[in-house]
């Protein structure tokens, strides 16, 4: 099952949205995938008191909304409900980038939805399915399974590489070069000779060379310093488009 709600102060375009919505689930969604469409919110409250009981999977998210932003619920989900898909939509674009601070999964432009809703929306059910994905590490004690998306980046120990979250780190024995082929096909890039950075969980970067996941500061090295930024801008802009 997944859960999609929209939340924009506008409740008129807010049903809107939520029409089409439901109207991509029906016809361009495998039925497997089985979408359920929440009954559209207009504020802040009304999605904090709804996720007390339920689940929103992939939230569709106004910024420009009184009493509390869209950015400001959006920080409140990621620490309450960190699992939730954010795709804001917004008529100002000038929001794009300070957005991604937010670690939004796509930013849509009202005017452009027609072109842009469909595509959004289907990647965003096939992230929330591949949210599951795991990788399993082995330590001197345990063998651990970890989902790819809770990892934020995995340093190297002198004969070991640790594989770092917000709440956990695990030491492996091994060279990066083993790291590297536990997350390979996941969005990681090495930012140093040390260190694989998972790109899905920056929440920005600061020229020249640093970047920050949650509330962990690291920097790239001036050799991969161009790759990155080539990198990110690519990342960045599927966000976008």
């Amino acid at each position: 099952m997944v859960t999609i709600a929209v939340c924009d102060d506008n409740i008129r375009f807010a049903r809107f949205l939520t029409d089409k919505i439901k109207d991509i689930c029906a016809f361009k969604i495998p039925e497997r995938y089985m979408c359920q469409v929440a009954a559209e919110m207009s504020s802040s409250k009304a999605v904090l008191e709804y996720i007390k009981t339920n689940t929103i999977n992939i939230l569709f998210l106004d910024i420009d909304m009184p009493e509390e932003t869209g950015f400001q619920l959006a920080e409140k989900i990621n620490r309450i409900r960190p699992d939730t898909i954010i795709i804001f939509v917004s008529s100002h674009e000038n929001f794009v980038f300070s957005s991604f601070e937010y670690n939004p999964f796509r930013f849509l432009r009202k005017n452009r939805l027609d072109e842009e809703l469909e595509d959004a929306l289907i990647k965003a059910v096939e992230r929330h399915m591949s949210n599951t994905e795991t990788v399993t590490i082995k330590t001197d004690r345990e063998t651990a399974e970890l989902r790819v998306v809770d990892i934020l980046y995995i340093r190297s120990e002198k004969n070991y590489y640790a594989v770092c979250g917000t709440d956990f780190e695990y030491k492996c024995r091994g060279t990066m070069s083993r790291a590297e082929e536990l997350i390979r096909k996941y969005s990681f890039f090495r930012i140093n000779s040390g260190c694989f950075v998972n790109m899905e969980r920056i929440k920005r970067f600061e020229s020249p060379n640093k970047i920050v996941l949650e509330n962990t500061e690291l920097y790239i090295s001036q050799r991969k310093v161009s790759a990155f930024k080539e990198a990110y801008a690519l990342y960045t802009r599927k966000r976008v488009l």
